[in-house]
């Protein structure tokens, strides 16, 4: 049977091991689109244009596409820009977003942050259908799983649902090469809610006079280091905080090789004395 043929766009670690899901279960992927802006450093590698550069499938940005090449399915798997209509009508099939939180309710930017902030009892990831607009397409299939939003930060919410969605890439593949129909169920209209950069920003901003339990909430909400955190504002300054949680994460996290790190010091000293 011959599998289906796709554009992969997107960022981040996931959408590299979605390129290495795509080859290997033998699609075409004809073309991967990259923004060209360098990732940061701290994250694994490798990237999704050096993992597509070893596996010898072509890289270009968005505007680089050309447009008479049309492929089953356009894949935006946490890709940063605004897919634009010249490239959803490359896909003969379907053109799908990959998006880490569960639509309509949790679009745009702010999603992992909202749903600690607002004390979500649970969490998810969808693919819908891409149109012009950001995450408003209609809905493929919404995961959706329990959480306890006192004990989440951002960064162990986005771990789960990065881990939940990659699932959902291998469930999509199985429905697509078996040759399904795909899901296309509307979002309900006005359900959408979408938070901008602009909005995402402001609302790290602690509330005046925040109790000891909202002062932790946003604190949780937006740990997701490098980033800046929940900050709260004194005397003209920024003063970041830093949430209980994240003292034991950093602690195990910096304490890991404590050990060996001694046992090789013993070693060491103790050869060069024997």
């Amino acid at each position: 049977m011959v599998k289906p043929s796709a554009i992969l766009m997107g960022a981040k670690p996931g959408a590299a091991v979605a390129l290495e899901i795509l080859l290997g279960r033998g699609w075409n992927v004809q073309r991967v689109v990259v923004t060209r802006r360098p990732e940061p450093s701290w994250l694994p590698t490798p990237h999704l244009g050096e993992a597509a550069d070893a596996a010898g499938v072509q890289v270009c940005t968005q505007p680089e596409l050309p447009l008479d090449e049309p492929v089953d399915f356009v894949i935006s798997y946490m890709y940063r820009n605004l897919v634009k209509a010249p490239t959803l009508a490359l896909a003969r099939r379907a053109a799908l977003n990959f998006h880490a939180g569960p639509l309509p309710e949790f679009g745009g930017w702010a999603f992992y942050n909202v749903a600690i902030l607002e004390d979500s009892p649970e969490y998810g990831c969808t693919c819908h259908h891409m149109d012009e607009g950001f995450d408003s397409g209609p809905l493929l299939e919404v995961r959706r799983f329990p959480i306890v939003a006192r004990q989440e930060t951002a960064y162990s919410l986005e771990r789960k649902a990065q881990a939940e969605m990659i699932r959902l890439f291998v469930d999509f593949c199985e429905l697509a090469e078996s040759g399904a129909e795909l899901p296309k169920v509307p979002q309900a209209p006005g359900a959408l809610r979408y938070l901008n950069a602009k909005e995402f920003a402001a609302l790290k901003r602690i509330p005046e006079h925040a109790d000891a339990d909202t002062i932790e909430r946003y604190a949780r909400a937006f740990w997701f280091p490098p980033y800046e955190c929940a900050y709260a504002e004194i005397d003209g300054h920024k003063v970041q905080v830093i949430p209980e949680l994240a003292k034991e994460e950093l602690a195990t996290l910096l304490h890991a090789d404590d050990l060996e790190a001694l046992q090789l010091v013993a070693h060491g000293y103790a050869k060069s004395t024997g």
